[in-house]
Formats: structure tokens, C-alpha cells, sequence
């Protein structure tokens, strides 16, 4: 037999009792902010030696998240100064993915109290400032290392915006047209492959869009533009990416030229030549201060390209850290 007996049921400690105040709720976390002040004051008085790009452009985007405004600039500062031909996609590509935090009026979570240097900055997205400062530097050493740019494969990872905004560029520095097309038709495949999609030329013409229009096609060789294969996928007049209207029309604007003729100019600048371009770099570092800016050489961080200190792997991992109790 069994024999219930009842008890009376006692009410669990409360986690927040009500003679709790908002006042000292305040205080607790006042107590946060003032410490996570304190650590970014001594970080804007003592530069971080960051001697791995791959570990600024994680601070980097940490500091986006967390709205550092003295982190996020030490980053572009030490981005910019390591900037060369062999790291110049890895940082360009990341700068799209820095965005500043959109506020959401029903988002009742903590967040790490921003850090600004300046009252005038706290309404305006300096993020996007500061990104696009760093950006046009990288536009201008790919523009300077075009060739050795485009073999690289992490080209064939970049957003439609990131490649079309390099293929598009009247400065750009390459001394064959067939090395974009064969770009930006590789990418279509691999662009199929991320989004599901089979290889057919409707779903690469698809996701072309404006790029199949950024190969000058009129500065190519008769015998390059209706060669058959280029690094594996089908040249410019075989493809299909251009209607047979349009290639014919190259083909004979290339003949033309050929014979020395005056003929009409391509549509889509197809037959203007690209230009040496005399854009300054934005100041952001030493190295961009300099004159020889855009000279830059690929040794300066071979070594330390992919090694992080264990200095930068525990400041990485505080702020890690931080933005998991926070954000």
C-alpha cells in the first residue's frame, strides 16, 4: 500500500529577487563595461603586433561584431601594412562580410558596449569607411598583379560583386583578355556547384549576369577568340555565353584591326584597351604611405602568412570570449 502524503510545496529561490533593483543589475554590468574599456584603452595605447593577416581579418570582424572602433582601425592599419600580391584576395574577399551590426528594437539580448573615439562617429557606419579604404588598396595591388592575381584559385571564390568590381576595372594590369574570360567562365561552373545547380549554359549565363560583358574580346588575337578550349571549358565563340550576333560581330571588329581598317568600336567597352591607372592608395598604414606603395613585394609576410603567435591566439580568443557573453 502506498500513502501519499502531502506536503506543502515550497517556492524555489527566485534567480532575481524582487528587492533586486535595476540599479544593481546596472552596476553589474557597468562593472563589464568599464573592464572591456579598460582593455581597449590599453590596446590604443599599445599597438597588438599582429604578424598573421588571417588572424587580423578575425579580429577584424570581431571587432565589427562588438563595434570596437580603436580594434577595427588597428586591424585595417596592420591589414593594409602586410597587404602584398599573396595575400591581396584573402583580404579583399573579407571585407565584404564586414557589416556593421543592424539593431533590431525586439533584440533584448546583451550586447558589449561600442567603443567609438568620437561622438560624431556614433550615427554614421564607419565601418564602411574604413572597409572601403582597405578595399581600394587591395583593387589597387591586384590592379598592379593582375596576372599572378588571376591564377590564383581563391579567385574562383569570390562573391559575384568581389570578381565583377575586378574584371571590370579599366586599370587592371593584364596582358591577355583570355585569362579573364577563362576567370569568369570557371567561376560560373564553380558559382553552379555552390548553389546546387547543374553546369547547363543557361544556369552559367544565369549566374554571369554583367560579368560574360567584362573581357575586352576586341583586344584578343583572331586565333585566341575562336580557339576551341581555354584551361579546360570552351573558348569565347564556342561557349555559347555570347550569341552568335555578338562573337561574329568581335570576330570581324578583330579582323578589321588586323588589316589596320577603320572600323566601328565594340559595344560593352569590348574594344577598349585597359589603361595604366594613377589612383594613390588611401594612407592606412606605412606601406601605403609610401612611394612605392604599389610595389609591393610578397615576401613581407611568407613567413608569418599562416602562423599565429601565441600572443594573437589568446587576444583572439578574450574577445572570442567575449562576444559569446555578449552577442
Amino acid at each position: 500500500m502506498v500513502v501519499v502524503v502531502q506536503e506543502p510545496i515550497e517556492e524555489s529561490e527566485p534567480m532575481i529577487k524582487a528587492e533586486t533593483s535595476l540599479h544593481d543589475l546596472n552596476c553589474t554590468n557597468s562593472y563589464s563595461g568599464k573592464a572591456y574599456k579598460n582593455i581597449t584603452s590599453s590596446i590604443k595605447v599599445n599597438l597588438l603586433p599582429i604578424r598573421s593577416p588571417k588572424t587580423a581579418i578575425e579580429l577584424l570582424s570581431t571587432g565589427v561584431r562588438l563595434q570596437n572602433m580603436p580594434l577595427v582601425k588597428q586591424c585595417i592599419e596592420n591589414l593594409d601594412h602586410q597587404l602584398d600580391k599573396t595575400n591581396v584576395l584573402m583580404i579583399y574577399s573579407s571585407l565584404s562580410k564586414c557589416k556593421m551590426p543592424t539593431s533590431n528594437k525586439y533584440d533584448f539580448e546583451p550586447s558589449a558596449p561600442p567603443i567609438i573615439e568620437n561622438e560624431t562617429h556614433r550615427d554614421t557606419d564607419w565601418v564602411q569607411e574604413l572597409t572601403d579604404s582597405l578595399r581600394h588598396n587591395c583593387l589597387l595591388v591586384i590592379d598592379k598583379n593582375a596576372d599572378y592575381v588571376l591564377k590564383q584559385k581563391e579567385i574562383l571564390e569570390l562573391s559575384y560583386l568581389d570578381l565583377i568590381n575586378i574584371a571590370e576595372r579599366d586599370t587592371l594590369q593584364v596582358t591577355d583578355e583570355m585569362s579573364i574570360y577563362s576567370v569568369i567562365h570557371r567561376w560560373a561552373i564553380e558559382e553552379c556547384l555552390r548553389c546546387t545547380l547543374n553546369t547547363h549554359l543557361s544556369n552559367l549565363k544565369a549566374v554571369l549576369r554583367q560579368l560574360f560583358y567584362t573581357p575586352r574580346y576586341g583586344l584578343m588575337s583572331k586565333a585566341k577568340f575562336m580557339t576551341r578550349t581555354v584551361d579546360n571549358v570552351k573558348g569565347p565563340s564556342r561557349s555559347g555565353i555570347l550569341e552568335e550576333k555578338e562573337w561574329r560581330l568581335i570576330k570581324f571588329y578583330i579582323k578589321e584591326k588586323s588589316k589596320k581598317r577603320s572600323v566601328e568600336e565594340l559595344l560593352h567597352k569590348w574594344s577598349r584597351p585597359r589603361t595604366i591607372g594613377n589612383e594613390k592608395p588611401k594612407v592606412l598604414s606605412r606601406r601605403s604611405s609610401s612611394r612605392h606603395a604599389g610595389n609591393t613585394s610578397s615576401n613581407t609576410s611568407t613567413t608569418n602568412r599562416h602562423s599565429n603567435t601565441t600572443y594573437e591566439k589568446c587576444l583572439l580568443n578574450f574577445l572570442t570570449c567575449w562576444t559569446a557573453i555578449f552577442d
